[in-house]
């Protein structure tokens, strides 16, 4: 994924918490991410994820909950140089529109929305904050997955609001995945989750990866923070990944690609 300043690309990733603190502590001892408070009371709060080496380039995000029953979540913003129109393509293709167009102080605008599915997704019109400033180097994002009840529809909704393309591999025995490319280069890709075992109770969501070098042991130290190991590291033919949990309750995967 090595195309984070590209329209519609993935530019961001913020995770909304209930306990900022704990948050900053957790991801610090797992991977190493320093957080810069930014010193404005109009940030509310917010800081910024950086990569543990002097002048870290930034990575995520953290911010207060909006609401005390909000669950804690990473949520993914991809880029545009028009949020407005972007807003309106997503109300014409039956999403939602949570919050704005907005400014954000000075760094960009923004808005949070919602496929027909459910899946929440933010939208940035950067200024002064252009987005990631590392991807696909451990302890940056890496991959970008959709787990949707609606895959054709999905395919349909993201190409309309931000003109994805789409390739289809083999995937498993005898099933396919659906890669998201942008500029012809994959970024990300679509679980079906109507076609699959998944409980029913779990609802349309956007997965975010982090490139480590080792998801066995990533998995363990997440264990003895506190987190909690929602799926096992794994091989795949991409590579080797688990899914995770911090403390609060935010999933999120970790990832090694093959090669």
């Amino acid at each position: 994924m090595k195309i984070s300043k590209t329209p519609s690309a993935p530019c961001w990733a913020e995770l909304s918490t209930t306990d900022p603190d704990a948050a900053r502590r957790f991801y610090g001892a797992l991977f190493g991410w320093r957080a810069r408070q930014i010193d404005d009371p109009a940030a509310g709060g917010y800081a910024m994820f950086t990569l543990d080496v002097a002048d870290g380039p930034q990575v995520a995000g953290v911010g207060p909950a909006m609401s005390p029953h909000q669950p804690p979540a990473w949520l993914p913003y991809f880029q545009s140089s028009g949020v407005d129109a972007v807003t309106a393509r997503v109300h014409g293709n039956d999403g939602r529109v949570v919050t704005g167009p907005m400014p954000v102080m000075e760094q960009g605008r923004m808005a949070l929305c919602q496929d027909p599915a459910g899946a929440a997704f933010g939208l940035w019109e950067p200024l002064k904050h252009s987005g990631f400033e590392a991807v696909d180097v451990p302890g940056s994002f890496c991959w970008f997955e959709l787990l949707t009840r609606d895959g054709p529809g999905a395919v349909d909704f993201y190409q309309s609001v931000l003109g994805w393309g789409t390739n289809r591999r083999p995937f498993g025995e005898g099933g396919t995945y659906t890669e998201w490319t942008v500029a012809d280069e994959p970024f990300g890709g679509m679980i079906d989750m109507s076609t699959g075992d998944f409980p029913p109770e779990v609802p349309s969501y956007w997965n975010l990866y982090i490139a480590v070098d080792d998801p066995d042991a990533t998995a363990a130290r997440c264990r003895e923070l506190g987190g909690q190991v929602l799926v096992e590291p794994s091989s795949i033919e991409a590579g080797r990944f688990s899914i995770l949990t911090d403390p609060q309750g935010a999933a999120f995967s970790v990832m090694r690609f093959t090669g």
